[in-house]
């Protein structure tokens, strides 16, 4: 069971675990004179999902982890492809899925949809372990491969379950 997280003044919901899926509304300073949303704003959504994805898979916030991992995770890619846009007061969903794992990186993807159900955005993003001290990449840790491959493995399981007959 999860419990429901309000945060941000009340704009973004975690409202899913596995997977984990954030409800999210778009405020009106986040567009543009034309009432759209501002392409950079959804670069800071995917990232706070992914931050709420990080929280869930290990209970503890995103700084908690990569201190007691050793590690930074700065972005090494981040890809957005747009299929739809959004407005003030706008109410979407993003569903998080570990996509690829790989020994120094890993590829997170997030689909924003529309209440609708209509894809709005996908964005991959590419964390890579590295050194905090000298930005050397490292070895994601086994105990985190681990727990990101259980969380596809659990949300791989799910979406095959729900398309059986």
């Amino acid at each position: 069971m999860i419990a429901m997280v309000a945060l941000g003044a009340d704009t973004e919901l975690l409202v899913g675990s596995s997977p984990v899926s954030v409800r999210r509304r778009a405020k009106w300073g986040e567009c543009d004179p034309a009432g759209v949303v501002y392409m950079v704003n959804y670069a800071e959504y995917v990232v706070s999902a992914y931050e709420m994805f990080m929280t869930v898979l290990f209970d503890e916030s995103l700084g908690k982890i990569k201190a007691r991992h050793g590690i930074a995770l700065p972005a090494k890619a981040f890809t957005i492809e747009f299929y739809g846009s959004l407005r003030p007061d706008d109410d979407f969903l993003m569903t998080v899925e570990v996509v690829d794992i790989r020994t120094k990186s890993f590829d997170v993807m997030v689909r924003g949809t529309s209440n609708g159900g209509d894809d709005v955005f996908v964005a991959k993003l590419t964390p890579i372990a590295v050194d905090p001290r000298d930005r050397s990449a490292l070895p994601i840790p086994d105990t985190f491969a681990r727990k990101l491959h259980s969380y596809r493995a659990e949300c791989a399981l799910k979406t095959t379950s729900t398309e059986d007959p």
